[in-house]
C-alpha cells in the first residue's frame, strides 16, 4: 500500500517526466552504493577506497559541467543590436520569407518578451536555445513566486532570498505580436520543481497580465508585429515573416 500510494503521488507530481526522474534517481543511488561499496574495500583490503570514490566524484561532476559548457547562454538586453538586422530585412516588404537566429541574435529580439515573462525582480536574463527547447534563466527574489502556502510548505525554507531560476520550454505562436513559453522543466534554488507544481509558481509570475486564454503553464512572450509565425528546432528560433501589406 505505501507502495501504491507512493508510485501514485510521484506520478502526480512528475507526470510523464516521472521514468526521467526515476532514471536519475536510480543512477545517483547506483553512484552512492558503488561508492560506499568502494569505501568499504578500503576498509578491507586497501587504502584505495577513497581515491578511487573521489576520482568517481570528480568525474560525475566533470560530466555535468561539461553539459553545462556546451550551452551557448546570451545576455537579454533591450538594447541588444545582434538580430536586429535580421528583423529588419524580415519586416521589408521585398526581404526574405524567414530568419533563423542562433541565441546571441535573438536575444535582442526577446529582450521586451523576456523582460514580461519574468518577475520584476529579475536581474541579469540570459536565454540559450538546446535542439527544440528556449532556455531562460534569471537571478530573482525566489519569496515573489511562493506566495501560496502549499507551495511554500512543499518546498520549505529553500525559498527566501535570491537565486537563479532557469526553465526550459517551448515557444508557439498564440497570435500576431503575442507567443506563449510553455515552461517543461523549472529549477530553483537547487530544486527541480515537479511539473504539478509549476503552474503554482508561473501563477505568481503571470499576476498582472492578460493571459487568461493561456494554458496555466504557459507564460506570455510578446513579439515584434513583423513576425506571423515561430519555430524553435536545432538550436535556432525561426521567425516567419508577416504578410506586409
Amino acid at each position: 500500500m505505501v507502495l501504491a500510494v507512493g508510485g501514485a503521488a510521484a506520478y502526480w507530481l512528475y507526470g510523464e517526466r516521472l521514468p526521467t526522474v526515476l532514471s536519475r534517481a536510480a543512477s545517483g543511488a547506483a553512484s552512492r552504493v558503488t561508492d560506499a561499496a568502494t569505501m568499504a574495500s578500503e576498509r578491507l583490503d586497501s587504502k584505495q577506497g577513497a581515491r578511487i570514490a573521489s576520482e568517481n566524484d570528480a568525474a560525475r561532476r566533470a560530466e555535468r559541467a561539461t553539459r553545462e559548457q556546451a550551452i551557448v547562454w546570451a545576455p537579454v538586453s533591450p538594447g541588444g543590436t545582434a538580430g536586429r538586422e535580421a528583423l529588419a530585412r524580415l519586416s521589408r516588404r521585398n526581404g526574405p520569407a524567414y530568419v533563423s537566429l542562433r541565441a546571441p541574435e535573438v536575444a535582442g529580439v526577446l529582450a521586451a518578451g523576456v523582460s514580461t515573462a519574468l518577475p520584476s525582480t529579475a536581474s541579469r536574463p540570459d536565454i540559450a536555445i538546446v535542439d527544440e527547447q528556449l532556455l531562460v534563466r534569471a537571478v530573482v527574489d525566489v519569496r515573489d513566486l511562493a506566495s501560496d502556502g502549499t507551495l511554500r510548505g512543499l518546498l520549505g525554507v529553500a525559498l527566501d532570498g535570491r537565486d537563479t531560476l532557469r526553465m526550459a520550454g517551448t515557444l508557439d505562436l498564440v497570435r500576431p505580436g503575442l507567443a506563449e513559453y510553455r515552461v517543461r522543466e523549472l529549477r530553483m534554488a537547487g530544486i527541480d520543481v515537479p511539473p504539478r507544481l509549476i503552474p503554482s509558481l508561473l501563477g505568481a509570475m503571470r499576476r498582472g497580465a492578460a493571459v487568461d486564454s493561456l494554458p496555466t503553464d504557459a507564460l506570455p512572450m510578446p513579439l515584434p508585429k513583423a513576425v506571423a509565425d515561430v519555430r524553435v528546432a536545432n538550436g535556432k528560433i525561426t521567425l516567419y515573416k508577416a504578410v506586409v501589406p
